[in-house]
C-alpha cells in the first residue's frame, strides 16, 4: 500500500472508507471490490456499496481536526465523545444545531468554548469528566 492515502471509520452498524490517494481493495475473497481514489465505500452486514466522493472532513482527521460543513451538533459531539474522557452530555433542543467550522480533536475543551461562541448554547461542568450541552435561551446567534 505504499503511496495509499485512505481513511477508515467505524460505526455500530457499518464501516466507511474513504480513499484520497491511490487504491484499496475491501473484503473477503468471495466479495471483493477495489475502492479507487477520491471514492467513498460503506462496507455492512456482507456488502459493499459505492457512495459517493471521499469525504474531506474525514481527511482533515488525519491532522487533528474535525472539519464540521453543515453537520448537526449531535454529529459533532459523537465524534467529540471519541477524543473526551467521561460523559458529554446534549439536550434534544439543540442537537439538531447545524455546525461548520474546523475544531482540534486534541482539545476537547477548546472545542466546547469554540461551540458557546457561534451556537446559541451553553456549556456546563458538573464535575470534571462530566459535562451537558443546553440551550443558552438568552443568546441569539
Amino acid at each position: 500500500a505504499l503511496g495509499t492515502r485512505f481513511n477508515v471509520l467505524q460505526g455500530e452498524d457499518e464501516v466507511w472508507l474513504d480513499v484520497y490517494q491511490g487504491a484499496v481493495a475491501i473484503g473477503d475473497p468471495a466479495l471483493r471490490q477495489v475502492i479507487p481514489a477520491g471514492q467513498q465505500a460503506c462496507v455492512s452486514a456482507g456488502r459493499i456499496r459505492q457512495t459517493k466522493s471521499a469525504d474531506a472532513a474525514r481527511e482533515a482527521w488525519t491532522h487533528g481536526m474535525l472539519l464540521a460543513d453543515n453537520i448537526t451538533l449531535e454529529q459533532v459531539v459523537a465524534q467529540l465523545r471519541r477524543y473526551r474522557h467521561g460523559y458529554i452530555g446534549l439536550a434534544d433542543e439543540v442537537a439538531g444545531l447545524q455546525v461548520y467550522g474546523n475544531f482540534p480533536l486534541q482539545d476537547a475543551e477548546q472545542v466546547l468554548t469554540m461551540l458557546t461562541q457561534v451556537l446559541p448554547v451553553k456549556v456546563s461542568h458538573t464535575l470534571p469528566w462530566w459535562v451537558s450541552i443546553e440551550a443558552d435561551h438568552g443568546k441569539n446567534t
